[in-house]
């Protein structure tokens, strides 16, 4: 138990130690914070300023690129209907009249002037009969006939590319698969601006047709790429059209390259789908966007750019130069921001980390007015330089650590010291009680047979002799017993000498048997000696030789549990002598194995709980065959009994 000096040296401790360490954290951890709060302030401020001056850049760049856009709108003949802009951050450019919103598929004249030129009158009139006659008279002969006509009158490429359309399908009809075929190739090599009432180029009709051949679809994804390439604006019904080819082709059985590239337009396909859907929807929403200024109420002014779509579009109006339109320009958030961070003068003033989120989301500052809907998120930059630790905070943590880990430092050597001191005085205390258990055992033998002696009770010689015999036996237990805490007392005083000198083994373990021999008898024990013979002297110290055989051979005999056989040899080993003593007893636990020579130690287990013992035998062992230049050792197992051996180096000992 902690005695009061303990006590109070934990109490000095925590008082000159704990408490100032404890105060020192909390003003420290107090100082920090509130340095942490004034950090995130500052850093607030910094990313507002930064939000700030990149909306007004961003608004300077839209503006540039809206005002190169009208100029291009201006000086063109058809700027709406083609998607060739002058930025590629634009994504889509419409036309805001009377009629509302506009796209550029929806301006084109083309589809208008081809549906004129199909309905004049005398080419409509040969085209109809020929349909008339290959569905209602179902006579594909007659109207190959009416359409070869057509084609000889037809003055106009859309006029040609049309008939010679009917023509092939007439011709396929009649199982004229050669001249069918040859029709469709040229229909689909047709200029993609030759487009129907829909807007569907001619080219693509001839498409489907032409994959029902294994060796056309090369062909038919070689148009469809060169109509990627050209740029124009492709409207909804000829995107759903080239897609639902692409689909057919990828599903198909053709080439390992035309699978490939077939793969690589549909993916073009379907972001340009998504794209003229999200424009679709854009028109719908367009009259909620309040980007049309109310004139009747010049208190209302409207946004400048407004943030549309999941790709994030950015909206604006913009004078056309005609009185009843406007341009309606879509730019790409993302693809504005990624121009403007790639711009050399712009990176010098901001770094990178900076993307657009959701007003709606708590992450972002806001770019201000000029762009509703829209926050800028600061990821990287100069903000980052806000959160480094100061030099002051720096130095409080470094401070903090070194204070805490001398003090935690502190603390471990005090506990490990008293628990050592407690320890020790357990110990202490427990060897008090078992060498005094040991002493008071002889003694009462001693005494007892003494006793007996002196008041005549023996009236055999042979009983008197085996009342002498216990006497000397105990006495000499007790005499080893003592020999050992005077040798334990002078080895922990440094006062233990030895004196070496060459020696007889054999010897020294026939006086160890001798003084061993009656307590063995007595409890039933068979020692079994056995030693080599002609082995040299060996210098040794025949008293703690002979002391330390002792021990080993009286600890074999208590913990030798039912079984009544111990076994002392002598041999050599290379260059060392060996003294082994084996007991076929309880055994030792190898857990505890490498503890029981230290000193007090005694392994608690229930069977061996209740044998006397100090826990200075093994010890003192150890000690004396160190002395000796040698080493103990011990192998044993749990009911098998040990076996602990001596090697002692042979020839001259110093």
């Amino acid at each position: 138990m902690y005695s009061a000096t303990h006590r109070k040296q934990i109490l000095l401790f925590l008082i000159a130690v704990i408490l100032p360490s404890a105060v020192l954290v909390f003003f420290t951890t107090r100082v920090i914070r509130q340095e942490r709060e004034l950090a995130e302030k500052r850093a607030r401020d910094q990313r507002l300023l930064l939000a700030s001056e990149f909306g007004q850049s961003l608004l300077r760049w839209l503006e540039r690129i809206k005002q190169e856009e009208v100029d291009v709108y201006r000086n063109s003949t058809a700027p709406a209907e083609r998607a060739q802009y002058a930025n590629s951050e634009v994504e889509l450019i419409g036309v805001v009249g009377e009629s509302g919103l506009k796209w550029p598929w929806e301006l084109d004249p083309l589809a208008h002037e081809s549906l004129n030129l199909l309905n004049s009158s005398s080419f409509a009139r040969q085209i109809r009969e020929g349909e008339k006659a290959e569905f209602a008279k179902n006579s594909s002969k007659q109207a190959a006939a009416l359409y070869r006509q057509a084609l000889a009158s037809a003055r106009e490429p859309i006029q040609q590319g049309y008939a010679r359309l009917l023509l092939a399908r007439a011709l396929r009809k009649m199982d004229m698969e050669e001249e069918s075929s040859a029709n469709y190739q040229e229909v689909l090599q047709l200029p993609f601006d030759l487009v129907d009432e829909s807007g569907i180029p001619l080219a693509l009709y001839a498409a489907d047709p032409l994959l029902q051949e294994n060796d056309e679809g090369r062909a038919v994804v070689e148009r469809i790429q060169t109509r990627f390439s050209t740029r124009d604006w492709i409207g909804p019904p000829e995107a759903y059209l080239i897609q639902e080819l692409l689909e057919k082709i990828a599903a198909s059985q053709f080439s390992q390259a035309t699978s490939e590239t077939a793969a690589s337009c549909l993916r073009l396909a379907v972001d340009h789908i998504e794209q003229v859907e999200q424009a679709l929807v854009l028109q719908r929403d367009f009259p909620d966007l309040d980007l049309l200024s109310d004139g009747d109420d010049p208190r209302r002014v409207s946004p400048m750019w407004v943030v549309y779509g999941q790709t994030r579009w950015l909206v604006s109006l913009a004078p056309s130069g005609q009185e009843s339109q406007t341009l309606l320009l879509v730019v790409g958030a993302n693809d504005a921001l990624e121009s403007m961070t790639a711009d050399q003068a712009f990176s010098a003033i901001h770094s990178d980390g900076l993307s657009f989120v959701s007003a709606s989301s708590s992450e972002g500052e806001t770019l201000g007015p000029s762009f509703p809907g829209l926050n800028l998120a600061i990821t990287a930059g100069p903000e980052e330089r806000l959160f480094e630790p100061s030099v002051l905070r720096f130095f409080y943590l470094t401070a903090v650590i070194l204070v805490l880990s001398i003090t935690f430092f502190g603390a471990y050597l005090l506990w490990r010291d008293v628990r050592r001191e407690v320890k020790a005085a357990e110990l202490r205390s427990q060897f008090v009680s078992s060498v005094s258990h040991e002493l008071k055992t002889p003694l009462t033998a001693i005494q007892m047979f003494a006793e007996t002696l002196r008041l005549g009770r023996t009236r055999t010689p042979s009983a008197r002799k085996e009342y002498l015999e216990t006497i000397v036996n105990e006495a000499q237990r007790l005499t080893r017993l003592l020999n050992n805490v005077l040798d334990f007392s002078r080895i922990e005083s440094g006062k233990r000498a030895y004196c070496l000198e060459p020696a007889d083994l054999d010897e020294v373990i026939q006086d160890a048997v001798r003084a061993m021999e009656y307590p063995f008898r007595q409890r039933g024990f068979e020692l079994e000696v056995e030693t080599e013979n002609n082995l040299p002297k060996v210098r040794i110290d025949r008293d703690g030789l002979e002391q330390a055989i002792l021990n080993l051979l009286d600890n074999a005999l208590k913990y030798s549990g039912d079984s009544r056989r111990i076994d002392l040899r002598l041999r050599t080993e290379d260059t060392h002598a060996v003294i082994q003593v084996t007991d076929r007893g309880l055994g030792i636990d190898p857990r505890y194995q490498d503890r029981i020579f230290e000193k007090f130690y005694r392994v608690s287990s229930t069977n061996s709980g209740r044998i006397p013992g100090t826990g200075l035998g093994l010890s003192l062992v150890s000690h004396l065959v160190k002395a000796h230049g040698g080493r103990l050792e011990v192998e044993s197992s749990l009911g098998e009994g040990s076996t602990f051996s001596i090697y002692l180096p042979l020839g001259e000992q110093s």
